[in-house]
């Protein structure tokens, strides 16, 4: 659990130094940008507050009135020449800033200060110009500078502490999946996750997780019973063989009672061969693998090699095989595994229909191809149609004690349709008969 935790708290020491990256990088970059923002607004006032005087001063030369000016120093000038000033006015080499083309000028005095220039150009009453000189400006965007480099530092900590509690309740939930899933094992599936209130990311892992535990749980158990099945399978033919050869071996006995005893052990080795056919059939091909063994396939050819497998059965139970439909049709498929779906729906058609009665066959090809097989056999009931094609399942092994097999041939079935993306459907009334149809 220590390893575990160390885990979470670097993601979470990961996902905060990132954000308090991104955030300082936006302070900055926001900062920047309100500081020259700010700071042009101010130089913007400046500017319209000396224009204004310097209009000001243009329309009264004829009065020669400079007294009325607060504030500033003005000097006029007519033909370069300093034609009337005020007092005060000291600002030096004024001719610099004539002699350029712009009209206002702004620099910094020291931290404290800075001093304004704007020069108005006329030409009415006279070819001249006027200097609007303010000195003294109370530096701002000083000001402006000490604010932000306080306030940064104050919004960064708030942002860094919203952040880690923001950051702890996105990791928490997570840190409780994996705290919960280390405690899952074979023998336990005890452990879900309390289902957040909220619909959000949060709550989808959570049901996930959930799920995934219900699906483990599942397979699990479709595993245990799968062993247990198997187990049992193959302890009785191999009990029955032992149990045999010991009787044979334990004295003397006549030929036929050794010839009895070996067809006897014979016949529990085929069971057994057939029984590990069938497992092997059912785990040699894979999604991943199934396709590289698709060959075109005629498959109402394989549908007739099916039937003729099957006729001695059908001959021996007279049973009436009718074929409403077959359709020539080549597909591509696995021609093993389509084999093995006819031949299995025919066996258990054949099995489970007694003396007499009819089986009825279709092949045929809309948008899909379609294989439906009916019979008028013993049925399945109602509540058990869900279980049938699961391994080794039998409906009623007392009632089906006289007919042999494992249970497996529907779970190949399914299995070997799956693989070719069919689907199965099953219908069947107890007492009257099952139809089975395949979609490929």
């Amino acid at each position: 659990m220590k390893y575990k935790n160390q885990k979470f708290k670097s993601l979470k020491r990961k996902t905060l130094f990132w954000f308090v990256g991104f955030v300082a990088i936006i302070l900055f970059v926001f900062s920047l940008v309100l500081y020259y923002l700010l700071n042009d607004n101010i130089s913007s006032k400046i500017e319209t507050r000396l224009y204004k005087k310097a209009l000001f001063v243009q329309q009264n030369i004829p009065k020669n009135n400079l007294k009325k000016l607060y504030g500033v120093e003005v000097a006029i000038l007519k033909n370069g020449q300093i034609f009337n000033q005020t007092k005060r006015f000291t600002l030096k080499n004024y001719e610099q800033y004539i002699s350029q083309n712009r009209s206002f000028y702004i620099k910094d005095i020291d931290d404290d200060t800075r001093e304004a220039i704007y020069i108005y150009r006329f030409t009415d009453p006279f070819n001249g110009a006027i200097i609007v000189y303010k000195k003294d400006i109370e530096n701002k965007k000083e000001d402006i500078q000490s604010v932000l480099l306080i306030l940064n530092p104050i919004l960064l900590i708030l942002l860094i502490i919203i952040g880690n509690r923001l950051i702890n309740k996105i990791l928490i939930p997570i840190k409780n999946i994996t705290k919960n899933a280390k405690e899952i094992s074979v023998s336990n599936f005890s452990h879900t996750i309390k289902k957040t209130k909220k619909n959000d990311e949060i709550g989808e892992l959570t049901d996930s997780f959930n799920e995934m535990i219900l699906r483990l749980q599942e397979g699990t158990e479709a595993m245990e019973r799968f062993n247990s099945d198997i187990s049992h399978e193959l302890r009785t033919p191999l009990t029955i063989i032992e149990g045999e050869l010991e009787l044979c071996l334990k004295k003397d006995r006549d030929i036929e009672y050794y010839k009895r005893g070996i067809k006897s052990a014979l016949q529990e080795t085929k069971k057994l061969e057939e029984l590990v056919k069938n497992i092997l059939l059912l785990s040699r091909y894979t999604k991943q693998n199934i396709k590289e063994t698709f060959v075109p396939c005629q498959i109402e050819a394989i549908l007739m090699n099916a039937i003729d497998s099957c006729e001695r059965k059908i001959a021996d139970k007279k049973i009436d095989l009718k074929i409403e439909k077959l359709e020539p049709m080549n597909v591509s498929a696995n021609q093993f595994l389509i084999t093995s779906i006819f031949a299995n729906l025919l066996e258990n058609a054949i099995k489970y229909t007694p003396n007499g009665k009819n089986i009825t066959i279709s092949l045929f090809r809309d948008e899909k191809v379609h294989f439906v097989i009916k019979d008028e056999g013993i049925g399945i009931p109602k509540e058990k149609l869900s279980k049938i094609t699961q391994r080794f399942y039998r409906v009623d092994d007392s009632r089906n004690k006289k007919i042999k097999g494992f249970g497996l041939g529907l779970s190949i079935v399914q299995n070997s349709i799956k693989l070719h993306n069919g689907t199965l459907k099953i219908d069947s009334e107890e007492g009257k008969g099952t139809q089975i149809e395949v979609i490929f």
